[in-house]
């Protein structure tokens, strides 16, 4: 999700990850919380960018993909342009 950064935070009563569009400047985010032993997670958003519309489309075609690891994922950079791939380069996303 391009100039998204996102912020995870934890403790004994719950868990709060935060989304945030640094590029925007309308200031875009989003929030959800995790209560321990609720069936339901709060979520937040504001801004532009509806970010946690993007967040679950992204997890979900993580998910699609096979949850594929990190080391999977590689960027060709060229004077024109940047291509991400999963495992090969013939293999862009």
């Amino acid at each position: 999700m391009p100039g998204v950064v996102s912020r995870f935070y934890s403790d004994a009563a719950g868990a709060t990850m935060w989304v945030l569009d640094r590029e925007s400047h309308e200031g875009s985010w989003a929030s959800v919380d995790y209560e321990p032993g609720q069936p339901d997670y709060e979520v937040q958003q504001a801004g532009d960018r509806s970010l946690w519309d993007e967040t679950e489309a992204a997890y979900l075609q993580w998910i699609k993909w096979g949850r594929p690891d990190i080391t999977r994922f590689g960027i060709t950079i060229t004077p024109d342009k940047q291509t991400i791939w999963l495992d090969t380069p013939a293999n862009p996303l």
